[in-house]
C-alpha cells in the first residue's frame, strides 16, 4: 500500500473506543495542508511535526463540538475522554472570562489570549493526553502496527513523516478529511442520540441560522471596487445590481464578515453555490483584503467593520477558514 492508502487503512478500521484517532488524522492532514514548503513528491526527508501542534487543533476540534452541541466523544459518558474534559474545563474559564455562555466558533473566540493560562494549561494537558492514548496507537489496526506511516518514539515530543507523505495528505485533503469526517460521524452515531451528526461534525446546522441583508456591506466593497468588477470572473458587472458573494459560503462560516465579501455579477453567485473555492481565488481575497484595508485608512474609515478586516488579515483567518472548511 502507498502512503495514502495506509492512512485512509487506518482510519476505516480503527477502533470506536473514542474520537482521539480521528482528531489525530485530522490534525496531522491539515498541519500538512498549512504547509508552505514546496516538497517534492520523491523526497523523503524527514519533517518534524509536534504534538503541540496537533494538541491546539484537537482543542480546537472538541471546543466547537462541544460548546455548540455537547456531544459525547466515548461510549461512557460518565467518564468522559480526558481531552473532552479539558476542553469543558478550558469552556468554562471561556464564559467565565469573556461574560457570555453564547456558542462561538473557535476563531472567533480569540481564547488564546481571553484565556491565556488555561489554554497554555489545557495545551500541556492535551499533549500529555495524546502521548499516552493516541500517538503510537494509531498505528495499530487489529493488533497489528502499519509500518511506514510515521516515526514515533513513546513519551516523544514530536513525530517524524516523510516529506512526500506530507505532499500525499496536502494534494489528497479533501478525500481524507471526507473519510476522517464520515469515520467520525460513525462514531458519534454509537455515543449520542442527536439529530444531523453528519452536519454537526462540520459545525452546519442552517435550520437554526437566520441570514441578513448584506446591503450596508457595498460602501466598503465599492471603495475598493468603484469599477464593480466581479470578484468571480473577472468582468465588469453592468445592466444589474451586484450581488454581494461570500467567497467562502456562507454555511460554513454563518457569518457575515466584510473580509469575506466581494461583489459579484448575479448568475455568478448562483453558479457559485456552496463549492469551497480554490486557493488561487484565497490568494486573490488576501491581496483584496490588504488594498481594502489601505482604501479604508485613506477614506479615515474606521469602524467596527473595518477593525474586524484589520483583525482577519492580522490573525490571517482567511486561510484559517478555508482550511479549516475543507475539514
Amino acid at each position: 500500500m502507498n502512503f495514502i492508502d495506509k492512512w485512509l487503512h487506518i482510519i476505516r478500521n480503527c477502533s470506536f473506543d473514542n474520537t482521539y484517532k480521528m482528531a489525530w488524522a485530522k490534525a496531522i492532514t491539515e498541519i500538512a495542508t498549512e504547509s508552505d514548503k514546496l516538497f517534492s513528491i520523491e523526497s523523503i526527508d524527514m519533517v518534524e511535526i509536534q504534538l503541540r501542534e496537533i494538541a491546539e487543533k484537537a482543542i480546537r476540534y472538541y471546543f466547537e463540538q462541544t460548546i455548540f452541541f455537547d456531544l459525547h466523544q466515548s461510549s461512557n459518558p460518565v467518564k468522559p475522554p480526558v481531552v473532552v474534559t479539558i476542553v469543558k474545563n478550558l469552556i468554562v474559564a471561556y464564559r467565565a472570562q469573556s461574560g457570555s455562555v453564547k456558542p462561538v466558533k473557535w476563531f472567533r473566540s480569540n481564547i488564546e489570549s481571553v484565556c491565556s493560562t488555561e489554554y497554555k494549561k489545557a495545551v500541556s494537558a492535551t499533549v500529555k493526553a495524546l502521548k499516552t492514548d493516541v500517538s503510537y496507537r494509531f498505528l495499530r489496526v487489529e493488533g497489528k502496527e502499519i509500518d511506514g506511516v510515521y516515526q514515533y518514539e513513546q513519551k516523544a515530543d514530536s513525530l517524524f513523516i516523510r516529506a512526500d507523505s506530507l505532499l500525499a495528505l496536502k494534494e489528497k485533503r479533501l478525500i481524507v478529511f471526507d473519510a476522517i469526517n464520515y469515520r467520525w460521524t460513525q462514531m458519534l452515531e454509537n455515543f449520542n442520540h442527536s439529530p444531523r451528526l453528519s452536519k454537526k461534525v462540520r459545525i452546519i446546522d442552517e435550520d437554526q441560522v437566520r441570514r441578513k441583508s448584506l446591503g450596508k456591506f457595498s460602501v466598503y466593497l465599492e471603495a475598493e471596487n468603484p469599477e464593480c468588477n466581479c470578484f468571480l470572473c473577472g468582468g465588469k458587472i453592468e445592466n444589474e445590481t451586484p450581488a454581494i458573494d461570500h467567497v467562502i459560503p456562507w454555511s460554513y462560516l454563518y457569518s457575515d464578515d466584510i473580509w469575506n465579501l466581494v461583489f459579484a455579477h448575479q448568475s455568478c453567485n448562483s453558479s457559485k453555490s456552496n463549492v469551497i473555492p480554490n486557493e488561487e481565488m484565497i490568494k486573490s481575497l488576501e491581496e483584496r483584503n490588504i488594498v481594502l484595508i489601505q482604501r479604508m485608512m485613506e477614506q479615515e474609515k474606521l469602524d467596527k467593520h473595518v477593525s474586524e478586516l484589520m483583525m482577519a488579515v492580522d490573525r490571517n483567518l482567511v486561510r484559517k477558514f478555508w482550511i479549516a472548511c475543507q475539514g
